[in-house]
């Protein structure tokens, strides 16, 4: 054997470890989160649940004083900031620069055959929410479903049981259609700093849900501009086969695709943002 082969075999392990390390953690972070299920987005390429950008936060505060787990803390400062800085919505913030918070619609195609709503008065997430922060549903500019931890409104903290938003009352949809848009705004602690983690979905319906009412609060926006894998839907219906709350209703894998001709392509999941900081 050649003196040299045990230092090759060294560089190769050496190379081989920091890449499925790597691996493992793009894993981790596309299981960790998720997208609309019912009604069912689809999407441009490849099915993926993962964020669309991952930034430090844009809105100056303690972040790196809460911790991951800790909803209170962080629903509480998430609130303070955001009337400090004159929102009242996240879909404002996250429209308001594509180079910025990713896409519009994300990794989903806004243009795909439109879905029946559900008749449930509700939507429902392709897993459970494992991370505090706002969220919100809009059908075109109403607002019809808003919270500022959707982790503890609308799941239990795990992944294993799908988060149902409720009431969405549909009511407000076009009998000719409307586009339903998800914004989510997750906060997670990467590297003993905390982080934004930016989702948009856009699932066209067909029109306002038949049979049902909701109590739910809408509000109008006046503000701020507007791995493959198959999916079995019956017919028109935004309802996957097969579908159940009770457990994660399937395993996705992500890839990086291009959201938007338009726009600059945003980072993968397994990439660092190198986005500047709003003041």
């Amino acid at each position: 054997a050649s003196a040299t082969e045990p230092f090759k075999a060294m560089v190769s392990i050496t190379t081989i470890v920091p890449v499925l390390a790597c691996f493992i953690v793009s894993l981790s972070q596309v299981s960790a989160h998720g997208y609309m299920y019912i009604p069912l987005a689809e999407f441009t390429d490849s099915v993926t649940s993962a964020w669309i950008v991952h930034i430090e936060p844009q809105w100056s505060g303690d972040w790196d004083s809460c911790s991951s787990s800790d909803d209170d803390c962080l629903t509480t400062l998430y609130t303070s900031l955001k009337e400090s800085n004159g929102y009242s919505d996240i879909r404002t913030l996250l429209d308001s620069d594509t180079d910025l918070y990713g896409a519009n619609c994300g990794f989903t195609d806004p243009d795909t055959t439109p879905k029946d709503p559900p008749t449930t008065g509700d939507a429902t997430f392709s897993r459970g929410m494992v991370h505090a922060g706002p969220c919100e549903i809009w059908l075109d500019d109403t607002m019809v479903l808003s919270n500022d931890d959707c982790q503890t409104a609308y799941g239990d903290g795990t992944q294993d049981k799908a988060s149902v938003f409720t009431p969405v009352d549909y009511s407000s949809c076009s009998t000719g259609g409307c586009m339903l848009r998800f914004y989510w705004l997750a906060f997670q602690g990467v590297d003993s700093k905390m982080v934004w983690q930016v989702y948009k979905d856009c699932v066209p319906l067909t029109g306002p849900a038949e049979g049902t009412s909701t109590n739910s609060t809408s509000s109008t926006l006046t503000t701020g501009s507007s791995t493959t894998e198959d999916v079995s839907t019956s017919s028109s219906s935004g309802t996957p086969d097969n579908f159940s709350t009770t457990e994660t209703p399937m395993t996705t894998t992500a890839t990086s695709t291009s959201t938007s001709t338009t726009t600059d392509s945003t980072p993968s999941p397994s990439e660092k943002c190198t986005a500047r900081k709003r003041k």
